[in-house]
């Protein structure tokens, strides 16, 4: 069994991150400083539509099939075509993140942005008396997804630490301490490839040591606990992530009025990718009486890292709407595949405190063990298309008294594809069309004119599962579904208005590791089984709530 576990679990992982090992497969969420992972891509083609404007946000963003509003550039372009006036208007948001772990929380878990979830303008180009009613142009921007959260955790008394995972990934690549140093002994890490940097920090810092002398045939690293010491210690685990960052899309964007039945829309969409993680990793050593009495001594150490993902993208959005009859509108909008190109940078630093058993004294190897920025350039930038989308909506009005809207969305997510990464493109896209699928997005939103110039706005969301098999353990937690509970007020006075809505969004995460070494060939015992010796943290879970305030100002003109 467990070898079927083992086997199962690195599938996945290795795919994941994107690094061909050959004995040990090696990741988790904090360990690879490597580049744009596959979890990354996905985590990128997650965006949603119910941002926007604050009528859009309080209706939970199903605008399909409606217009009139310039969350239209995002959904459906369609809907320009129906503006009577030129406009102009403004969202800003403010975002309250908070994450919910299965683990006592360590530091915040809370986080407050204040950021842009809409702007634009409409512009009357042309309006006649014929067939063609009017054309319309617009400019705008609206958010796409947000990064911004913080979670943190700590779990005591655990029996595996980093420092075996780092070991492993030496010893099957076949590094020597050596290689760390330059010709004049100073510590050279800078060339060695990134994937390798948090061991060699770790070298630096105690966590692994040189187990076999200098001049006696090589080194071979290995961790501090199994075979240094008669007991392995038990370990408390700490680790807090601050992330940063949203994907926003500008959009130019016409919308045509065709004898006020039939609306055709088209958007060119230039989206902007931004997100940076600091992440901090530690761990905190109790021996047992009596081990490695005249030994060194590792109490605990600090692994601080961020990561920088910016990027662009470019897509094309096409809309349809017709109204059958004057109460009804059907709406159809398709969104090409966005690609994007991905710049990559990251830095890690680590301290740790040493006890020299012999001496009595405490030894801090290395206080500033702190990397440069590593960043990917020009032909080594990361390039990949998104999902497809397709959406159909439907609403009615009651007279100009209330109107329901209902919205589906189908997204590709088994065909997410890499045209060009410094590691090559094979490993990703074999890996998108096994392990995803395509995702159901359903939304609903109702407004109600309790006033001529006051309205009320309600909507709900449920975005599904994109995972073939949700019992696969991933190298990262990736969002699997997500919840939308929305609400809204608008007040208008002809030229101007005012709308405000607030969203509530429930986010479920798969499970994770911290980190792993999984062995991927085994080795035969005395009795001729074959034995693996998979080291990996133990399984952490995570939740995500926010809780979003829209509000659009607005002038008609």
């Amino acid at each position: 069994m467990k070898r079927f576990a083992g086997a199962l679990f690195l599938i996945l992982v290795g795919i994941g991150n994107g690094i061909a090992q050959q004995r040990f497969n090696i990741g988790g969420s904090i360990i690879d400083p490597s580049g744009v992972t596959a979890m990354d891509m996905f985590n990128f083609s997650q965006q949603t539509h119910t941002f926007g404007t604050a009528r859009s946000a309080g209706m939970a963003g199903a605008m399909t099939s409606l217009g009139g509003d310039l969350s239209s550039l995002a959904i459906n372009p369609a809907g320009l075509g129906m503006y009577r006036t030129n406009e102009v208007a403004v969202t800003p948001m403010i975002g309250v993140a908070r994450s919910i772990n299965g683990d006592p929380s360590y530091q915040k878990n809370n986080s407050t942005r204040f950021s842009m979830s809409n702007f634009g303008v409409v512009f009357k180009a042309y309006e006649g008396s014929g067939n063609v009613v009017a054309v319309n142009v617009a400019f705008g921007y609206n958010r796409l997804a947000d990064f911004n959260y913080r979670t943190s955790f700590y779990r005591p008394d655990n029996q595996s630490s980093i420092a075996g995972v780092f070991a492993r990934q030496l010893q099957q690549s076949g590094m020597i301490s050596d290689q760390f140093y330059d010709s004049n002994d100073n510590f050279d890490w800078w060339r060695l490839d990134p994937k390798y940097w948090g061991a060699a920090l770790g070298y630096r810092c105690g966590l692994v040591y040189d187990k076999v002398p200098d001049g006696a045939g090589g080194e071979i690293q290995s961790d501090w606990h199994p075979d240094m010491y008669g007991t392995a210690p038990s370990v408390d685990q700490y680790m807090s992530l601050h992330s940063k960052g949203a994907i926003g899309e500008y959009a130019f964007s016409t919308g045509m009025n065709i004898n006020n039945k039939l609306y055709i829309g088209l958007t060119l969409g230039v989206q902007s990718i931004y997100r940076q993680q600091a992440i901090y990793y530690g761990e905190e050593y109790t021996y047992a009486p009596g081990d490695a009495p005249s030994g060194m001594e590792l109490r605990y150490f600090n692994y601080n890292q961020k990561a920088i993902i910016d990027g662009s993208g470019v897509n094309l959005k096409l809309g349809i709407t017709y109204r059958p009859i004057r109460n009804l509108r059907l709406g159809v909008a398709f969104h090409t595949p966005t690609a994007y190109t991905l710049e990559y940078a990251y830095q890690g630093a680590m301290t740790s405190r040493v006890r020299d058993n012999a001496t009595g004294k405490f030894v801090l190897p290395d206080p500033e063990a702190m990397t440069e920025v590593w960043r990917d350039n020009g032909p080594n930038s990361w390039h990949f298309s998104s999902p497809s989308r397709l959406l159909f909506g439907a609403s009615y009005t009651f007279g100009d008294k209330a109107l329901i809207s209902v919205d589906y969305e189908r997204a590709w997510y088994n065909g997410i594809r890499t045209q060009k990464t410094p590691v090559g493109r094979g490993v990703y896209n074999e890996f998108f069309p096994e392990y995803f699928k395509g995702s159901n997005t359903v939304r609903v939103g109702a407004e109600v004119k309790v006033l001529p110039i006051l309205a009320l706005r309600a909507g709900y969301g449920f975005n599904g599962s994109m995972l073939k098999d949700k019992t696969i353990l991933y190298s990262s937690p990736i969002i699997d579904q997500t919840q939308y509970a929305t609400a809204g007020v608008g007040i208008s006075f002809g030229f101007m208005f005012i709308d405000v809505a607030y969203q509530y969004v429930a986010a479920r995460q798969t499970d994770y590791r911290l980190f792993y070494a999984i062995d991927t060939v085994g080795e035969e015992d005395s009795a001729g089984n074959t034995v693996y010796s998979d080291d990996y943290s133990g399984l952490f879970s995570t939740k995500l709530t926010r809780h979003n305030v829209i509000m659009t100002l607005g002038f008609r003109f």
